[in-house]
């Protein structure tokens, strides 16, 4: 009877249950389908230029880019427009090009450029090669013939291009990196329907006229308790179960010998994000603020634990915040699992390492149950 009485109660959190699948299953549905696990030509990259000046060297180097790349144009952008660009990839990659650029290499010397690039910019480090070679090649021709002759002979000589084909690393690391993007969307989706499973629960055995009933019953509060959180523990292993259903199914042309791990980090997270709702739950006797925990306390850790945006791109005063929430830890084990390509010692001592802080948290959520309970029979 009791088992009913909850599952009708669960029932009746069905809406939020859905909100959290829907979110997860769109989101993961994109991420799985933006790469193809087999294809090795690397994607243009987005380029920015931007220069104070113009000159010969500048308009040069911009046409040998845009022969292989995308050139973007923005009129007079601020680092914030920047900013927001790469972060909706707009751009890729940023040239910095100082005001003195063109005396320099008409002195005979290369130019210092500064570079600004998504975290998960792999092109970079070909972008930067082909600015150097450009350069370079013109440095040298510029020491025998004028300059618009130099130019001449660079772009002929650079006019021969190959084919650039990724190594079959890369598509491997990209398919680690989807795939742990995808586990990070369980941060929400599944500690969002734990935690208001609970809440659903737990309030409504809370009620004055419900607890005054169960104090006459033949069940002790005690055992009541244990068959209630037994419960509520089945639900959210069903969940989980359907969650990670749900993504590696999603996942499965990206599927690596690192999933394992993945799944292995869900558990510990699963741990956390049950000994966090018992204890929120039982603590908390208002609706209201269940709600706020639920749609503003989570949300807020997913945030700036870097589910929704990197971490890379949040300020470091940010991230140091997010240490303190158990979800931060959950996303840096998926990025220690997607960054890694080889599983070996120190890959598994930083795991074990990040692991033991998410099951402190349930240890110290489980300590503040009991500490703050008024049930004295249950401390017994």
């Amino acid at each position: 009877m009791l088992y009913k009485t909850i599952w009708k109660l669960l029932k009746a959190n069905k809406v939020n249950l859905v909100i959290g699948v829907v979110i997860t299953l769109v989101i993961t549905f994109f991420y799985s389908q933006s790469i193809d696990t087999g294809n090795t030509n690397l994607q243009e990259a987005k380029i920015l230029i931007l220069s104070e000046k113009s000159s010969p060297i500048i308009d040069g180097m911009t046409e040998y880019l845009a022969e292989t790349q995308t050139i973007v144009t923005m009129e007079e952008p601020t680092q914030k427009e920047i900013d927001d660009a790469l972060y909706f990839q707009q751009i890729g990659i940023v040239l910095f090009l100082p005001n003195d650029f063109s005396e320099t290499i008409s002195a005979g010397q290369m130019p210092t450029i500064d570079i600004q690039a998504r975290p998960d910019a792999f092109s970079k480090a070909v972008v930067t090669q082909q600015v150097t070679t450009f350069l370079q090649t013109y440095l040298a021709y510029a020491q025998s013939f004028p300059a618009e002759e130099a130019m001449a002979q660079t772009k002929e000589v650079l006019s021969s291009q190959g084919e650039l084909v990724l190594n079959s690393e890369y598509s491997h690391r990209m398919g680690r990196l989807l795939s742990g993007m995808s586990f990070n969307l369980l941060a929400y989706g599944l500690f969002m329907s734990i935690f208001s499973g609970f809440g659903v629960v737990n309030l409504a055995f809370n009620r004055k006229a419900i607890n005054n009933r169960n104090q006459v019953a033949p069940v002790s509060k005690r055992k009541l308790h244990r068959q209630i959180t037994w419960a509520l523990i089945g639900y959210s292993t069903l969940l989980t179960v359907g969650f990670c259903g749900l993504v590696l199914l999603l996942t499965r042309n990206i599927w690596t010998n690192a999933t394992g791990w993945h799944l292995l980090n869900v558990l510990f997270f699963l741990i956390t994000m049950v000994a966090f709702s018992s204890c929120m739950t039982a603590i908390i006797k208002n609706s209201e603020a269940i709600g706020g925990i639920s749609n503003i306390f989570i949300m807020g850790c997913c945030f700036i634990g870097g589910v929704f945006v990197p971490s890379e791109l949040l300020p470091e005063i940010v991230n140091k915040i997010a240490a303190f929430t158990p979800t931060y830890w959950f996303i840096q084990n998926n990025l220690l699992i997607g960054q890694n390509l080889t599983l070996n010692a120190a890959f598994k001592e930083t795991f074990l390492f990040q692991s033991g802080i998410l099951l402190a948290f349930a240890a110290v959520f489980v300590v503040i149950q009991l500490v703050m309970s008024k049930d004295k029979a249950y401390l017994r």
